[in-house]
């Protein structure tokens, strides 16, 4: 039996451990650091409940509550409240989710100012349905903006699309141009559009970085593509928790079928 070890138990994570699980010969542990699994799909959504039911049903053991730190010589180092240890295995599947672009992927230079929100962050405070934004201006076009625009919208508020092509979901438009700036010392109120010798001003109360996603990799040694020993399960263009499911699965399901399934 050879030791397989999933991080992230979210959809693609809950697939790609039930298919490894049931493709024999693997002893497989799903790591999250919260203490349920869903990731940000939610514990309580019934797909995510269908997938940790198959996953146990696979035979795949969790481990919740236990952050993942290093990865190194086969070994991968988990830190829990009053508990760190190495945990040996054969191969690593890190599927820790993605992030929106941030400020300096984006080239957004400026003051740092209160308002200025990676997409996750934004729709998590949006979740509690309370008026937070007047005027947001939402920067690119990846999965998250529409459904953040959709709700600051429907609690009255304006919001400007930034770099987004032609959206539906905005009610304004404008190009990137060559270069964006941050106005506020204490919290944004103005998001500066570059365009070569042209310059406008965009009154803003919040500033709202949804670009498409990035690989969210926070594990010392399993950070880039070609780490020994770690295959990615981070699908980009996988959509819901049913599509993520299926490409973990996919990407679990190649690699039994190819040299990495002996370990």
């Amino acid at each position: 039996m050879s030791r397989l070890l999933v991080v992230g138990a979210g959809p693609s994570g809950l697939g790609c451990a039930t298919e490894l699980a049931r493709s024999g010969g693997h002893d497989v542990l799903l790591i999250d650091r919260v203490p349920v699994a869903g990731g940000e799909s939610g514990w309580d959504e019934p797909e995510v409940r269908d997938l940790v039911r198959a996953a146990t049903g696979a035979g795949v053991e969790f481990r919740f509550g236990a952050a993942a730190a290093v990865w190194t010589d086969r070994r991968l180092l988990l830190t829990a409240p009053g508990a760190i240890r190495w945990v040996e295995a054969d191969h690593l599947f890190y599927a820790g989710g993605l992030r929106p672009a941030t400020a300096s992927d984006l080239n957004i230079v400026g003051e740092r100012p209160a308002g200025v929100l990676p997409a996750t962050v934004a729709d998590h405070l949006l979740s509690t349905g309370v008026r937070l934004w007047k005027r947001a201006v939402v920067v690119g076009d990846g999965p998250w903006a529409p459904h953040i625009a959709e709700r600051i919208r429907g609690a009255g508020g304006h919001v400007t699309a930034v770099g987004a092509g032609s959206p539906t979901w905005a009610d304004q438009v404008v190009a990137e141009g060559t270069g964006l700036e941050v106005l506020g010392r204490d919290r944004v109120h103005t998001l500066r559009v570059v365009d070569g010798t042209r310059v406008r001003d965009l009154v803003c109360d919040a500033v709202i970085l949804a670009a498409g996603p990035l690989p969210n990799r926070n594990v010392d040694g399993a950070l880039a593509e070609g780490a020994p020993h770690v295959t990615f399960v981070q699908p980009l263009d996988a959509r819901g928790i049913t599509s993520r499911a299926q490409a973990g699965r996919a990407i679990a399901a190649h690699w039994a079928r190819t040299d990495g399934g002996n370990p």
